[in-house]
């Protein structure tokens, strides 16, 4: 069959209108393959095998896509590549050549990722090593480079947040914002001995006077229900619970 037009594409592919008016998208490096420019020719077989074989150029221009909006893992590319319902063949050879031209390097992913969550979140490194694993980087990948989280870092962020988190809570026991503050720690990825440094001089300078005003407030709304030893028995618990001891 005879080709009547070429009409180049975005992102090199090229329309062939063949003489039968039916058109097909294939990359300007399978026109150059096949001598399309040369012979205008195109007969089924060689446009099946064309079509087939261009499913690999469009795998790899909506990868380069993906990639370039922002880093990505390999198994990123990978899962984003299947969902598109991508052949797995297709996928594997995408990845390889992807690979192999440096677009994709997970040791360099690994490296901008931590250092991007030093600098633009709280995360600590136990969270962004679990994140990387979930993206489908290897474990010795993630501790060859986790230890450019630095521990005086750590400390660090870990000591603003106990600030800020203190200021905010303010009618809570030593004992409670400690236990508070140490599990917000934990989830976000912090080890006991950063968090414990972090939170060592931790004191309440008002901390008799919130214990004052607890307890007024549980009294007031006890006293309606019980009196005498009971009252006091039960206003007992209450700030026991919340991390108050005794107030004579």
């Amino acid at each position: 069959m005879n080709i009547n037009k070429f009409t180049k594409l975005k992102d090199g592919q090229y329309k062939i209108i063949l003489e039968d008016l039916t058109n097909i998208v294939v990359h300007e490096d399978l026109i150059l393959k096949y001598d399309l420019l040369l012979t205008k020719k195109m007969d089924e077989k060689t446009k099946e095998k064309i079509l087939k074989e261009n499913l690999n150029y469009i795998a790899y221009s909506i990868a380069l896509k993906y990639i370039s909006i922002r880093m990505r893992s390999i198994k990123e590319v990978h899962d984003y590549l299947d969902n598109k319902g991508v052949d797995k063949k297709i996928i594997d050879n995408c990845l390889s050549l992807l690979i192999s031209n440096g677009y994709l390097n997970d040791e360099h992913y690994t490296k901008a990722f931590i250092n991007d969550k030093i600098n633009l979140s709280s995360d600590g490194p136990h969270k962004i090593s679990k994140d990387l694993a979930l993206k489908g980087v290897s474990e010795s990948i993630i501790q060859n480079n986790i230890g450019s989280f630095l521990e005086d870092i750590q400390i660090d962020k870990c000591t603003k947040i106990v600030n800020k988190l203190t200021k905010t809570n303010r009618t809570k026991s030593v004992i409670m914002l400690k236990k508070k503050l140490i599990n917000h720690l934990i989830n976000l990825g912090y080890s006991m001995d950063v968090i414990n440094i972090a939170i060592k001089d931790l004191v309440s300078e008002n901390n008799t006077d919130i214990m004052k005003k607890e307890y007024q407030k549980i009294h007031n709304r006890l006293s309606k229900k019980y009196s005498g030893k009971e009252l006091e028995y039960k206003i007992k618990q209450k700030m026991y619970a919340l991390g108050f001891g005794n107030i004579e």
